[in-house]
């Protein structure tokens, strides 16, 4: 694969233009895009406009080195932006006192996926309407983006989920607050980067309930319960895990401002707290008996020589349309059909009792009936 695969001309002009580098346009005409440093003017990026040409792959090369050199970066890092220029792209670093190469459960990267969908969805829905919890997230432009964003290769070091957001996944007319044009996908990742910024400064200024206060007047705060709950998926108290947060905006727009350059760190200490104020902004709901249909996720309980095993399962439940782990603590004639439905292909159940909401695995008690279907 070459580069005329993988980066434009347009990507790399624009690139450099929101940079500071200044177009050429006289040499248009001879099907060239070429731009002068801004801090040299005897220094110029030179890259031809149709990508057939057998010298493209070279002098795409050589522009990224040059850009490279002008920026302080590394030369991977400027084709990795360049590639990934028509979307802005979210990486989720997680570090471990564990050492990088003991790696990580899979339940949990399952549940960081899981996380970050849910932060898009919550972000995606903040921009069409803010407010402090939003009941479900099946908007259409929520469904739209993470269908559109894509996983990245994975990065060296510590763990890292590297999430990509084409901006322009959804087309919309709507003029923000400052009478800009820019795409929707780029409002709702710049709302996102500003909840999650003004969390972490409120945490560590010990102004939380100030920051809850504004976020529940609705249509001011782009934070919500809902984020909350997509960055609550990278807890992990056993290992203290910490996440980094870092955004590689598009550059085919203009970056943003400083603010939203910089990286935030969730360290594992504030995820307690992030949890306070999921719970602030969440209504409260009272638990209600209900019946629910899933399949057994996690078997646990208490093994006593001669006695029927008895005690936790982890399900994995329906729950208004939504995938949703709960923990139950099941009898042992419970504990038995459990074990049953445990077996693959895995049957669906039937449980009866009480769910109650927070975080997950949600908490499932007062059991009445437990049974498999189709049985």
């Amino acid at each position: 694969m070459t580069y005329a695969d993988l980066i434009s001309p347009t990507d790399l002009r624009d690139y450099a233009k929101v940079r500071g580098w200044i177009p050429v346009p006289e040499a248009i005409q001879d099907r060239l895009f070429v731009l002068k440093s801004p801090k040299d003017q005897y220094r110029q990026v030179i890259v031809p406009m149709d990508t057939d040409r057998p010298d493209f792959d070279d002098a795409l090369r050589i522009a990224i080195t040059r850009l490279a050199e002008v920026e302080g970066r590394g030369f991977g890092m400027v084709e990795a932006s360049l590639m990934e220029a028509g979307s802005d792209t979210w990486r989720f670093g997680v570090t471990t006192m564990r050492h990088a190469e003991d790696g990580l459960p899979l339940s949990y990267a399952a549940r960081a996926v899981k996380g970050v969908e849910n932060a898009f969805r919550a972000a995606a829905c903040s921009e069409v309407q803010r407010q402090a919890f939003h009941p479900k997230m099946n908007r259409a432009e929520a469904q739209k983006l993470i269908q559109a964003a894509q996983m990245r290769h994975t990065e060296s070091g510590s763990f890292v989920l590297k999430v990509a957001c084409p901006i322009d996944a959804i087309q919309s007319e709507d003029v923000d607050e400052k009478g800009s044009r820019l795409p929707f996908v780029r409002r709702a990742m710049l709302g996102m980067s500003d909840a999650v910024h003004r969390l972490i400064s409120a945490l560590e200024a010990d102004t939380l309930e100030k920051l809850v206060e504004e976020a529940k007047l609705e249509g001011t705060s782009p934070l919500s319960a809902n984020l909350c709950e997509g960055l609550l998926a990278f807890q992990y108290e056993d290992l203290k895990a910490n996440l980094d947060l870092s955004v590689a905006w598009s550059a085919r727009l203009e970056q943003p401002t400083a603010e939203h350059l910089k990286k935030a760190r969730i360290q594992w200490d504030y995820f307690s707290r992030i949890e306070q104020v999921r719970t602030a902004l969440r209504p409260a709901l009272a638990a209600k008996e209900q019946t629910f249909v899933g399949t057994v996720d996690e078997l646990k309980g208490d093994f006593r020589p001669g006695e029927p095993m008895q005690g936790e399962v982890v399900l994995d439940l329906l729950v208004d349309g939504e995938s949703v782990k709960a923990k139950v603590n099941l009898s042992a004639e419970h504990h038995k059909l459990a074990h049953q439905a445990y077996a693959s292909p895995k049957p669906y159940v039937q449980v009866m009792g009480l769910l109650h909401p927070g975080n997950e695995p949600r908490k499932l008690t007062s059991v009445t009936g437990f049974v498999i279907l189709g049985q």
